[in-house]
């Protein structure tokens, strides 16, 4: 469609060039080949008279003109989608729609294997994209929950609400406390655990950066100003067990991850011997995708699963 002379079909073009800033990577987010984007750009430059993108260190940078465009044609693609989806009805047991979503390994472990059973239940067709969200360094809370929702990497967005995007919507999801897991043969520990003997004992963390985003159970003891003996760092929920099995190392983590792992792996769990409040899961997505039927049933169907 034309439109004051512009192919209106062209600012999809621009909007996904100005999120990936690569050729290849908007021709997939497009379901277009290279050369069509490629083609697009050039109708797009010769219309406004500018270059639009300049490759920089293998980056397509906006100029300034795009820059000055960009919120006004971002706000016409979200008019036209919630016009999309003004009376679209979804049918799960139809749909052949594939939900993205980035979640931590530990949420990722205890929530999405069952959200697929219950998927396979009531919408056969429906498919799953899963992509695990790493912890990143020297960041201040919500930057990467931003990053991540206005580059559209994923439909929902599941992450502590510490670190929630304050300008996207959100809904919360589960709450879940703290355990501390004990390999069954650490004869070092009994059947509890007193301050002293917590901090003396070796520990397996999951390092999130700097103090901005740290894991929450490490905010907790250093805003008592107390320190725990790290014998084990890794980036990844899921590699703590490994670690602590066959050794005198103890590891603190979320609940629900501390039971899935004593079923597999021969470990004990302990109550830590500080109460930790309890950190909330929210889920989020993009601000142009809250009037979408589709996640809105598929937010329902997680907060069923999260919580039953």
């Amino acid at each position: 469609m034309r439109y004051y002379g512009l192919d209106l079909n062209l600012l999809a073009v621009l909007d996904a060039l100005f999120i990936e800033q690569h050729v290849t990577r908007a021709a997939s987010r497009l379901h277009l080949t290279q050369s069509a984007v490629s083609a697009a750009l050039g109708r797009l430059r010769e219309h406004f008279d500018d270059p639009l993108f300049v490759l920089v260190g293998g980056k397509m940078v906006p100029t300034a003109l795009t820059q000055r465009l960009y919120p006004q044609i971002n706000q016409v693609l979200e008019s036209a989608r919630e016009i999309a989806f003004s009376n679209v009805q979804f049918d799960p047991r139809r749909s052949t729609r594939r939900f993205r979503i980035m979640a931590s390994d530990y949420v990722i472990a205890v929530l999405l294997p069952q959200v697929q059973r219950r998927l396979a239940q009531v919408a056969p067709d429906v498919d799953l994209s899963v992509e695990t969200l790493f912890p990143q360094k020297s960041l201040e809370p919500g930057w990467l929950a931003d990053n991540v929702l206005e580059h559209r990497s994923c439909d929902l967005l599941i992450i502590p609400h510490a670190h929630r995007s304050t300008r996207h919507p959100q809904e919360p999801l589960f709450e879940d406390g703290f355990s501390t897991i004990v390999c069954m043969g650490n004869h070092r520990v009994g059947d509890s655990l007193t301050v002293q003997q917590y901090l003396a004992l070796p520990h397996v963390v999951r390092e999130a950066g700097t103090a901005a985003n740290g894991s929450m159970e490490a905010e907790f003891f250093a805003s008592r100003g107390l320190e725990r003996r790290v014998r084990v760092a890794v980036d990844q929920f899921g590699l703590m067990p490994e670690f602590v099995v066959g050794s005198e190392c103890i590891a603190t983590m979320h609940s629900r991850l501390a039971r899935l792992y004593a079923r597999r792996f021969p470990l004990r769990l302990l109550a830590p011997p500080l109460e930790m409040p309890p950190t909330l899961q929210v889920v989020q997505w993009h601000a142009y995708q809250d009037a979408d039927p589709a996640l809105i049933w598929f937010r329902q169907l997680l907060a069923e699963v999260a919580n039953g």
